[in-house]
């Protein structure tokens, strides 16, 4: 499931993305433990370079706690009121019924651009494969209709550039590469959305097997 080639973002700018995608991997990644509780330094963990989700977003453990405070501040996580204040790393964090609110929410929505696929998007479906495949599911399926009618509006403005193009000298508006560029993305990651829907719904049905056998 490779998404398509982009640059990766420096660590910096993807702790302080608009859509908080570290923040909210954060609330996954209690979500995904018993009792929806962790320390610090075991979520750090799945930040790190041989874990799947440090493939899409690096958090060093120092902003891991700065994180983690913010969302204490935002009432999604609390702390255990006997926890030592001198030993951060051993503070049990645990989420918040409202970060639990949140977090739903949150993977419940598409991205708006082509750029954030490969960030905020990505996080997005790990946590809704680990989490509800279903959720998944919907989550991909509303996605490519964003990119689909993003490919609508890309390719009409396409159309207008080259007329302009056309009732003028006939060179190439520098407008009108960029644009091709935005399409060929938004192409790629629109087929390469195509191809994890297919695996996605074998983990659907996986899962719903499961939860059947538990019944």
């Amino acid at each position: 499931m490779n998404p398509p080639r982009a640059e990766p973002p420096d660590a910096a700018a993807e702790g302080s993305q608009s859509g908080m995608p570290a923040e909210h991997a954060l609330l996954g990644l209690l979500a995904m433990r018993e009792g929806g509780t962790g320390h610090g330094y075991e979520l750090a963990r799945s930040f790190g370079p041989e874990a799947p989700l440090g493939s899409v977003i690096r958090l060093e453990p120092g902003m891991v706690y700065h994180h983690l405070k913010k969302l204490e501040r935002l009432g999604w996580v609390t702390v255990a009121p006997d926890a030592s204040p001198d030993r951060p790393a051993r503070r049990p964090f645990a989420l918040s019924r409202d970060g639990r609110g949140e977090l739903r929410r949150w993977l419940m929505e598409p991205v708006a651009h082509t750029r954030e696929i490969r960030l905020e998007f990505l996080v997005k479906l790990y946590l809704a494969l680990a989490l509800e495949p279903a959720l998944a599911l919907r989550l991909i399926d509303e996605q490519r209709g964003i990119l689909e009618r993003l490919i609508d509006s890309l390719s009409e403005q396409r159309e207008l550039g080259e007329t302009a193009v056309n009732a003028e000298s006939g060179s190439i508006h520098f407008g009108e590469m960029v644009t091709d560029m935005r399409l060929a993305q938004t192409g790629a990651a629109l087929a390469w959305l195509d191809r994890v829907r297919t695996e996605a719904a074998t983990v659907a049905v996986a899962a719903g097997r499961s939860d059947a056998s538990r019944r």
